[in-house]
């Protein structure tokens, strides 16, 4: 006879003797003692950091909050971050999911339970919502089963660039016993219960396992029930206990690092001269000149190895991991806690490792929990370059900033050598412009990329824009020099060309350079400078929805390399591909999701082995479309990517976009 639905219940402790539910809650405490001494452990090694105010990001104003706990829903309980990974992802949300839902039912069965024994009035653990809850568990529990299967399948093939301990295999095994014997806690259960209808059949799972034990006595299925049940807690205990020990601390440190991490893609963080007077610090010597948040992040890194798959310097066999970064640093907090005399440069970083980063951004967008290992790499950028250790060719261009204004070293005065025979109006002489030009030092003098100039150039003369440029009163916005450490410098060639902006007004900006444009956008303003800058690839298609312009739609055999600091850091990939038409081949690495060309981060200014070229793996990318041209939109991809089609023996044209609407308007 079925039992009516608001009857529907059962006993939280059902079939455990009280000396069991004593011991029970005894050893729960003793689990949850070992866990808060691990995180504990941990703390302290954080510590050792440069102090964060906590304080104040939790106290502040809800503005500021807000964005944290957008992460921590979104990126946290939504999992965002994770998605996109096939298998991988897959598993861990299917991990994830089951693991908070039986977490959560676990809490308000506990929550019942203490609340009945107060006042059976406050018992809600029964009827409709009763029959909701075994079901929502017994689902949510084989999608729990189901990630764990998958993720020991992955580690059996051992992935290269995934981290592996043997702790790993301990956890995964115990998440899977536990998942187990929780539907075998239920199966027998039922035996003895012996439920009937709806109560029955609200655990589904639980009701197929109680059908093979067949007919076991209510004594029998009692006792297998009670050794079951402990067999499972002790495992969960166990569980709790070894979080802060293991890979699991990252449940702790990851939404942690969600909430307390500031984004700051194509953002540094300023240096004073005032701040190194007090300290003696420029960049990072030491772990304890990190703050304490990045030693946190440390914590959070699960090794997934998802930064190592989209890190250009990585792939093309430079001395660098970002996860081994991160993991050699986490070993150094740990060394320094023990009193151990490790170095940071040297021994635990090598200078190679350090400067081989191109600074795309790949890894700091490719990690779950926004660990920054590209964060940690400038700070450490800023001692090595404060104590003289950038040399050669970089050196050299750094120096040519400072003394000629741009990394090539040529005079002012041939800023403007490239508009020969061009009506291009100097701001000088023209105070009314609606629009400055920047044209950035390769636009200027680097012999190809004055042909893009001159495009533009074409462009906006034929559309009639009211713009002017700086011509021999621009100079470098040290972009480069800033990534490259040299902090001081950068700042020295940012207030001279605040002086000037000021000057003129200045308020609207085009960019033909996305390493100018992020300079502009997200440099400046950190010392009073505000602007609006807009990309070229931008404002070109404005001029056309404008009416100012006429593209044709058509256009040859072409793909599109999304330049790092244009589609990942600033978010501008549509524009280009609106200019260039239909038919554009698309490359399987694009938009936020592309790859470097390898001139970033000051590499365009170093030295490079053939066997070791970024823009060779790219160009390979490229030429795999069949298309006869590689349009794109920043004068170092057009040098890397020029360079690399070349080494790879093709005969495809790399041009700018600028140049290919140029060219299809007859101009």
């Amino acid at each position: 006879m079925d039992v009516p639905a608001v009857q529907l219940t059962r006993e939280t402790f059902g079939n455990i003797p009280p000396s069991s539910v004593i011991a029970f809650y005894v050893i729960a405490a003793a689990s949850m003692l070992v866990f808060c001494w691990g995180v504990w452990r941990r703390w302290k090694l954080w510590r050792q950091g440069r102090p964060v105010a906590i304080r104040e990001i939790l106290l502040g104003n809800f503005a500021r909050l807000k964005p944290r706990l957008g992460r921590l829903l979104k990126e946290g309980l939504g999992q965002k971050r994770v998605r996109g990974r096939g298998l991988a992802s897959w598993a861990h949300i299917m991990m994830f999911a089951g693991f908070m839902m039986l977490f959560l039912g676990t809490t308000l069965l506990e929550v019942d339970h203490l609340a009945g024994k107060v006042s059976e009035k406050l018992h809600f653990h029964h009827g409709w919502y009763y029959v909701i809850y075994e079901g929502a568990l017994d689902v949510f529990g084989l999608l729990f089963i189901l990630g764990i299967s998958l993720f020991l399948w992955r580690r059996m093939r051992r992935p290269s660039s995934v981290g592996h301990r043997a702790s790993d295999w301990t956890a995964l095994y115990l998440f899977l016993g536990i998942g187990v014997t929780g539907y075998f806690v239920e199966g027998l259960r039922i035996v003895w219960d012996q439920p009937e209808g709806l109560a029955l059949w609200c655990s589904p799972v639980g009701a197929s396992l109680a059908k093979l034990f067949g007919e076991m006595s209510e004594p029998a299925s009692r006792s297998a029930h009670l050794v079951v049940w402990w067999v499972h807690s002790l495992m969960v205990f166990g569980f709790f206990a070894m979080i802060p020990f293991t890979r699991l601390l990252h449940f702790i440190t990851g939404p942690a690092n969600l909430f307390f991490s500031t984004p700051s893609l194509g953002q540094l963080k300023p240096i004073s001269i005032e701040e190194v007077e007090e300290t003696g610090v420029v960049g990072v010597s030491e772990i304890a000149h990190l703050d304490q948040q990045q030693l946190l992040s440390l914590d959070a890194c699960m090794e997934c190895g998802r930064c190592d798959d989209a890190c250009p310097a990585f792939a093309s066999g430079k001395p660098l991991s970002p996860k081994a970064v991160v993991q050699d640093l986490k070993g150094l907090m740990q060394a320094t806690a023990n009193g151990e005399s490790v170095g940071l440069h040297g021994d635990t970083i090598q200078a190679e490792t350090v400067w081989a980063c191109t600074s795309c951004n790949a890894c700091v967008t490719a990690c779950p929990v926004r660990v920054d290992p590209l964060g940690l790499l400038f700070d450490l950028r800023r001692d090595r370059a404060a104590e003289g250790a950038l040399a050669g060719s970089a050196a050299n261009s750094m120096r040519q900033m400072q003394t000629k204004g741009n990394p090539w070293g040529f005079p002012q005065a041939e800023r403007l050598a490239w508009a020969d025979g061009l009506d291009v109006p100097l701001a000088s002489d023209h105070p009314n412009f609606e629009i400055l030009w920047w044209v950035g030092c390769a636009g200027s003098f680097d012999r190809r990329a004055q042909k893009v100039t001159r495009a533009i150039a074409k462009l906006l003369i034929k559309a009639g824009v009211n713009f002017a440029v700086l011509g021999p009163n621009e100079c470098c916005t040290g972009d480069s020099a800033r990534r490259l450490g040299d902090e001081f410098l950068f700042q020295e060639l940012a207030e001279k060309n605040h002086s000037t902006l000021k000057q003129h007004g200045v308020r609207k900006i085009l960019t033909q350079c996305p390493h100018c444009m992020n300079s502009l956008t997200h440099d400046y303003p950190q010392f009073g400078d505000q602007f609006e800058v807009v990309h070229h690839t931008e404002f070109l298609q404005q001029l056309i929805d404008n009416g100012k312009l006429t593209a044709p739609e058509r256009n040859g055999s072409v793909t599109y390399h999304d330049p790092c600091y244009l589609a990942r850091v600033n978010g501008v990939h549509q524009s280009p591909r609106d200019l260039l038409g239909d038919g554009v081949s698309e490359m399987e690495r694009r938009r936020e999701k592309t790859f470097c060309c390898g001139a970033g981060g000051g590499r365009m200014w170093m030295e490079e082995e053939p066997d070791q070229r970024v823009s060779v793996l790219r160009a390979k990318e490229a030429i795999e479309t069949g298309a006869e041209t590689v349009a794109v939109g920043c004068p170092f991809c057009l040098t890397m990517m020029t360079d690399g089609v070349k080494s790879c023996g093709s005969g495809a044209v790399v041009e700018d976009v600028a140049e290919n609407l140029a060219k299809r308007l007859g101009l």
